[in-house]
């Protein structure tokens, strides 16, 4: 990650080309101005906001570096969702975790990708929703 390359390029605009980095994360099902939407947020970062962004991804963000060993999801419920077209945090990535940690739940989103909230809100809602009713419910708290 300390090659920024395309993105401090004066015959480029970096934001543009991190907005083209993440385009193939978004699933083709998404409403196209949702899509739009999503990208345009990547392109209004400043210098270097990208970079920092994958640097932590890829360094601290990952959580199946062994930050969360130890977590007890019976005292502290772990709910994992991730959208089915989502290529940097797939569904057998995610998996993988989900059973490292014990999550309490683990879902995939069927037609949606690394940006549900954004990407397909009204959809993104469905899968949601019923996690935050669990965890107002009796039990979990």
């Amino acid at each position: 990650l300390r090659d920024l390359g395309v993105l401090f390029r004066p015959d480029v605009h970096g934001q543009e080309a991190a907005a083209g980095t993440v385009a193939c994360l978004i699933s083709p099902t998404s409403p196209q101005s949702e899509k739009w939407e999503t990208l345009w947020h990547y392109m209004q970062g400043g210098p270097a906001v990208f970079m920092g962004d994958l640097h932590y991804y890829f360094a601290e963000g990952d959580l199946r570096n062994g930050l969360l060993d130890g977590l007890d999801t019976r005292k502290c419920p772990l709910h994992l969702l991730t959208g089915e077209y989502d290529l940097s945090a797939t569904p057998a990535l995610t998996a993988e975790l989900a059973k490292l940690v014990n999550a309490t739940s683990f879902q995939v989103m069927e037609g949606l990708g690394h940006f549900p909230m954004s990407e397909s809100p009204v959809q993104f809602r469905r899968y949601l929703l019923p996690v935050l009713e669990r965890i107002a419910g009796p039990g979990e708290r």
